[in-house]
């Protein structure tokens, strides 16, 4: 199942949050998609492309914290791939946002924009490509389609499920905060503002 919209009010409601979940141990061998690895806070993110929650997340929240926080160099923002059983077309997706992601951060977010943002268009008919090729010039597009050809793509796909199944991931999104030597763990949709106050706190302003 897909998560349902998480609502909070207080600073207290968010923490509380992270607070009913066991820490998980972090994760350092992915790649930012947004952000350098030295950034004081690391932000790893399940996500499937085909989820509308994760939709949400992505285009209500983490875009604002790409831009806010990791161009800022505060925050390093992990990306893995979590296509769930009955989402017919997340795999396919998730190929497409991995070769982006081997391309570097700027590919990620174009990629990335077009599937969220036109999610309701290729979740009816699998045609993806087409939706893709109007964020990329045509050059970029066709070094992203060569990326996909690497069969080690699939293999990183399995191998980030495999990694969730192994840390009880279980819904979409579910992401990972590590601040100060501490990972949290938390599922569902989390608005912008709640979880800047959130991330304002672990940097001590």
């Amino acid at each position: 199942m897909t998560a349902s919209r998480v609502s909070f009010i207080t600073l207290l409601s968010l923490f509380a949050l992270f607070g009913a979940y066991q820490p998980a141990p972090a994760q350092t061998d992915g790649n930012c998609v947004g952000g350098k690895p030295t950034a004081p806070i690391k932000i790893e993110v399940f996500s499937d492309y085909q989820c509308p929650a994760c939709r949400e997340f992505y285009l209500g929240t983490m875009r604002s914290v790409l831009t806010d926080y990791a161009d800022a160099g505060k925050v390093c923002v992990i990306y893995r791939e979590f296509p769930l059983s009955q989402h017919q077309y997340a795999r396919d997706a998730a190929v497409y946002g991995h070769a982006a992601q081997r391309l570097g951060q700027r590919y990620w977010a174009k990629v990335t924009d077009a599937l969220y943002e036109n999610q309701d268009k290729w979740e009816q008919d699998g045609k993806i490509e087409p939706q893709v090729a109007k964020e990329l010039t045509p050059e970029e597009m066709a070094r992203l389609k060569k990326e996909m050809e690497d069969p080690s793509i699939k293999a990183a796909i399995e191998s980030d499920v495999a990694l969730a199944r192994s840390r009880d991931v279980n819904q979409t999104p579910t992401f990972f905060i590590t601040a100060k030597g501490k990972t949290e763990k938390a599922a569902g949709v989390v608005q912008y503002p709640i979880l800047r106050r959130y991330l304002d706190s672990r940097l001590g302003q």
